[in-house]
């Protein structure tokens, strides 16, 4: 009997091991950006000061330069609830991108971080999928030099919100698909 509950105190500690959102090494590339990396995940966190040029107006004192620990908080959210906000969304799998649930360590992140008008933190979270921006020369892609917008692309490219205080997930936005062009 003692041998089984040794074997299921350690099977709970490792899947518990496993489900943690680490980040494993962080670099500051600018005084804007900095560079995070775990073991599923990388992105580049904005610092609170950084002027979006879809967002101009947004003052400082509305947002936060999310800390390690508070990204580490808020990829543990995403990975908790993505498949259930993500079940009956449209413009992915099928062509239309990758089905995001099932493809979540293929996304670059970038990080934002912004106060509610309740004083509540939320980290904003904008998915590119790495595979658009491989690197065909020594320079950098775009999504680790300053903040992207794309407008349609499907599940290529989709936000998220994760409330840091309520831990919880809202907003996913995946990105259109322009029928148009195709």
């Amino acid at each position: 009997m003692k041998v089984l509950s040794c074997c299921i105190a350690f099977l709970l500690l490792f899947s518990f091991s496993t489900q943690a959102q680490k980040i494993s090494f962080t670099e500051k590339r600018t005084s804007q950006l900095t560079y995070v990396k775990g073991d599923v995940f990388e992105g580049v966190i904005f610092a609170k000061d950084f002027v979006f040029p879809f967002h101009e107006n947004e003052s400082g004192d509305k947002r936060f330069t999310p800390s390690a620990t508070e990204i580490e908080k808020a990829e543990k959210i995403l990975k908790r609830d993505i498949k259930f906000i993500n079940l009956l969304q449209p413009n992915q799998g099928l062509g239309n991108g990758p089905v995001i649930h099932k493809n979540l360590k293929k996304y670059a992140r970038q990080y934002f971080g912004y106060y509610t008008p309740e004083g509540e933190k939320v980290v904003y979270i904008s998915c590119l999928l790495k595979n658009n921006y491989k690197s065909v020369s020594k320079e950098l892609p775009n999504w680790l030099k300053g903040a992207v917008l794309v407008l349609n692309g499907g599940s290529n490219y989709w936000q998220v919100q994760a409330n840091l205080n309520k831990s919880t997930l809202f907003g996913l936005d995946i990105n259109g698909l322009d029928k148009g062009s195709l």
